[in-house]
């Protein structure tokens, strides 16, 4: 059962890190521009898909032999929640830099299926660097951006069997079996986007491909730990490398406000090993305030409406706005 359970962890491991690999490399926000010397925040709320293979489940003799069909414990896909916040800043000649935050925490009691009960908590940071190009006189514009990002956590998950063992006299006691297993993952993705978007109104939806490499890898173990006085505690463990290259489709739209922008976005594998399965959906909304410096006898270049340009004091300058 050693080998079994060894075998399986295998199988954990590198169905994670293939999906692993493309929802690290995940860092967009809407790709309207932000003008140089100003700040804008966002925050975003979305799901992520990860499909388990389990038609290449390995095989478990050992616990077959038991009548044991332990590919039924794993479901087929898993879904995670995430939080990801941006603040971006604006730079000269049309670029812009943002940090990047994220969290992923499974809510209490989340279940991955019947009673298999999960647990854990992924962490992302990471930066990205972009240029905008045309978009002005109605124009469509186009985004490239270079990103990098970090992403590293842990998940639990435990389910308890009832299992009825033989007493050697002809009847059979029932007893509780305890399985339980770990992941852990650490990978640093690279990429870029390239993102076309074209304002109509106060819509702006956009389109745009993206290229990720990733480094990183994933562990896994599993452990049955039974009544010992019936039982030789069973353990395994697995260990995957991330698949270093992805490509990614984006779909997405962003309405505009003269103080919120609300955005959604989609993002599916296009190109990879689990091409077409692996895809992140993501909704939130940008507050469009702006902090910057004005120039004296220069127009306004907000993305906003008009701003305040009254001096701090007598004979100021370069007066402080915001909106």
């Amino acid at each position: 059962m050693n080998t079994d359970f060894a075998n399986i962890s295998q199988w954990l491991s590198r169905n994670i890190a293939l999906g692993l690999a493309f929802n690290a490399g995940e860092t967009f926000d809407p790709p309207r521009e932000v003008k140089d010397r100003r700040l804008q925040p966002d925050i975003s709320l979305g799901a992520g898909f990860l499909p388990l293979d389990t038609a290449r489940f390995p095989a478990t003799p050992a616990l077959t032999n038991e009548n044991i069909n332990a590919a039924s414990f794993f479901p087929s896909h898993v879904l995670f929640p995430n939080l990801v916040m941006h603040l971006r800043a604006g730079l000269p000649h049309r670029c812009d830099f943002a940090l990047r935050v994220a969290d992923m925490t499974t809510p209490p009691g989340y279940r991955l299926s019947g009673s298999l009960y999960g647990q854990g908590q992924s962490n992302s940071l990471g930066a990205d660097l972009r240029k905008h190009f045309l978009g002005r006189d109605g124009d469509p514009m186009v985004t490239i951006s270079a990103d990098y990002n970090y992403v590293f956590g842990r998940f639990s998950f435990h389910e308890t069997l009832p299992v009825s063992v033989e007493t050697g006299t002809g009847g059979s006691i029932g007893i509780d079996n305890n399985l339980s297993g770990n992941l852990r993952w650490s990978v640093a993705s690279y990429g870029l986007n390239f993102v076309v978007s074209q304002q109509y109104g106060n819509w702006i939806p956009f389109v745009g491909l993206g290229y990720n490499h990733a480094i990183g890898s994933v562990s896994a173990g599993l452990s049955d730990n039974g009544d010992p006085n019936l039982f030789t505690p069973v353990s395994g463990e697995g260990f995957s490398r991330v698949t270093p290259d992805q490509a990614r489709g984006l779909l997405g739209w962003q309405w505009v406000h003269s103080w919120i922008d609300y955005f959604a976005e989609g993002e599916i594998e296009a190109a990879g090993p689990e091409s077409g399965k692996v895809w992140i959906l993501q909704a939130g909304i940008s507050l469009p305030f702006h902090i910057g410096i004005k120039r004296r006898n220069k127009e306004a270049d907000g993305i906003l409406g008009p701003r305040s340009t009254a001096p701090l004091g007598s004979g100021a300058s370069q007066p402080i706005f915001m909106h």
